[in-house]
């Protein structure tokens, strides 16, 4: 979690015990939490005190203003859509989830949900919020007129921090920089994590959940084994805006088979591991290629000639 300052996690659930249980399990995490019981109220506080909140977790079913009206209205609202909104149900069907993700869900959180699950993919929501703090930060620099002077190159990570960088950087020329800055690190991070430094889907599930996974990445990264790999980021200027191409050093996974519906929604409903998922959500024309560690996809952007670009950013 950041450690610059404690986050607040909105959490609405209309069953009094259901809301106790989310409340505690947050706050044992290190959250500060408002809690409602209702998501007209939620919406009320939310309208009021924009800046308040950093993550929100729903339950889907609520009499009245249900989650999915709340996260509507959540994504629909400038100041408030940067926020990860984790949506809790105990209806997780593919088309459900689907629903869930084109109104703009981080994730779902399955009832009844283990505490340390709770506690991982809250973790990863937070990463997200300090992702955007980053975009935020380089917006106010000017970087968004640098990339787009760009005409075709290449940039060349191996660890988490270069890749926010690389990301939140050329997110910047896009129609939507804080969603498509999110959307390019889940790319960059698989090829990173999964693949330079072969750390597999459980391994980082557990690391996550026990609150390893810092300590992890740094054990892996620092192993001369993985001294000379990195991830490699083309970018080619075209009519529309950019294609990337990003490489890594890996041995490649069964892609495939990770696009089909059954585990993609198992995934999203996961503490880790739904890269994929979730980059195809915001990213345009995610595809990959080979043995699996090469993918490529576009940055649709508004312009692109060396002037001023039009940036949409919370």
């Amino acid at each position: 979690m950041s450690k610059q300052r404690r986050r607040t996690v909105l959490a609405v659930d209309d069953d009094d015990i259901n809301l106790m249980i989310l409340t505690k399990n947050a706050q044992d995490s290190g959250y500060a939490v408002k809690s409602f019981t209702s998501g007209e109220t939620a919406w009320d506080y939310l309208s009021n005190n924009p800046n308040d909140v950093d993550i929100a977790v729903l339950d889907k079913m609520m009499p009245g203003m249900s989650g999915l009206d709340l996260l509507r209205r959540i994504k629909s609202t400038q100041t408030l859509r940067h926020i990860p909104v984790i949506i809790q149900t105990g209806d997780v069907g593919v088309a459900q989830m689907h629903e869930g993700l084109a109104e703009g869900a981080y994730y779902y959180l399955t009832k009844p949900f283990h505490p340390e699950i709770f506690t991982g993919i809250l973790l990863s929501a937070d990463n997200e919020c300090a992702l955007r703090e980053d975009l935020v930060a380089q917006l106010a620099k000017g970087h968004a007129k640098f990339i787009g002077l760009l005409s075709e190159g290449e940039f060349v990570i191996q660890t988490p921090e270069e890749a926010s960088l690389v990301a939140v950087t050329l997110a910047q020329a896009s129609l939507y920089p804080e969603f498509v800055a999110v959307g390019l690190m889940e790319l960059f991070a698989n090829g990173i994590e999964h693949g330079n430094l072969e750390i597999g889907y459980d391994k980082k599930s557990q690391c996550l959940i026990t609150n390893r996974w810092a300590e992890e990445l740094a054990a892996r990264l620092a192993d001369p084994k993985h001294a000379d790999k990195r991830v490699r980021v083309r970018v080619k200027k075209t009519p529309e805006g950019f294609q990337l191409t990003i490489t890594d050093d890996g041995k490649g996974f069964d892609w495939q088979k990770l696009l089909t519906d059954d585990p993609v929604a198992t995934r999203l409903a996961s503490p880790n591991g739904r890269g994929m998922a979730k980059a195809r959500v915001m990213l345009d024309q995610v595809q990959y290629s080979g043995r699996g560690n090469v993918v490529t996809c576009n940055l649709p952007t508004l312009q692109l000639d060396g002037g001023d670009i039009e940036i949409v950013a919370a």
